[in-house]
């Protein structure tokens, strides 16, 4: 990894990184570390969005750091176990808050090699999530980031829609979200946290006095029912 990526990474360590990457952007640098950059400021307006792919992300992960900031954004029964994976660290060492930031940021980066237009003129990123789960694999080598770590990476960005999935086809049985777990582990947390995120900075700018309360209860609800449910049922 050479210095320019560094300065990527030692971003992740503010409590503001955000406003850094966007430093780092305005020196013209962000797109010599992740050259998709350009490419997500070129696309990502259509219906549910009325900003590009990058201007989004950079909100989105402003908008996670604000929730980090908040107290007693989280009910007492999901607090703690939140917090114990976000302070934790993945088994190379890296922290877990870094990677999560470092996913949020890079969700969408999948949508400019998934952009299609229908016929009657409307834009869609069908398997964005896919597309840059492919591509953060290689950006976390690039980067010189474990494998541990990028597999981590991945996760975030390829598993980004869960909770906009569920959400949408109010698909909560025990068999759906089991299978889920099964596959995602304590990931589901950041999972979740990004996914509530993504939500919540794309419909506050289609309106702002929306209230995103129903988006916190479907977030809260998975989340009890993974520590509280499942977990317990596997120690057993």
């Amino acid at each position: 990894m050479d210095d320019i990526g560094k300065q990527l990474l030692e971003c992740l360590k503010y409590k503001d990184t955000s406003s850094e990457i966007e430093k780092l952007d305005k020196k013209g640098l962000l797109e010599e570390i992740v050259p998709n950059i350009k490419y997500m400021k070129e696309v990502g307006k259509c219906r549910y969005h009325i900003v590009n792919s990058f201007q989004h992300s950079v909100y989105t992960l402003a908008y996670f750091e604000s929730i980090l900031k908040t107290d007693e954004f989280l009910p007492k029964h999901l607090e703690k176990y939140v917090w114990e994976y976000l302070d934790s660290t993945d088994e190379s060492g890296f922290p877990i808050l870094q990677i999560l930031k470092l996913g949020i940021f890079l969700h969408d980066i999948g949508k400019p090699s998934a952009k299609s237009v229908d016929s009657k003129g409307v834009t869609h990123f069908k398997g964005h999530d896919v597309a840059g789960g492919e591509i953060v694999l290689k950006l976390g080598r690039d980067l010189g980031l474990s494998e541990v770590t990028t597999e981590k990476l991945f996760r975030y960005v390829r598993y980004h829609m869960f909770l906009l999935s569920i959400y949408k086809s109010n698909n909560i049985g025990r068999e759906s979200l089991w299978r889920e777990f099964d596959k995602l582990g304590d990931d589901v947390i950041g999972i979740i946290l990004l996914g509530y995120c993504d939500l919540v900075a794309t419909r506050n700018l289609l309106n702002p006095l929306e209230d995103s309360g129903i988006i916190k209860t479907y977030m809260e609800f998975i989340l009890t029912i993974y520590f509280h449910k499942y977990k317990t049922d596997r120690e057993i």
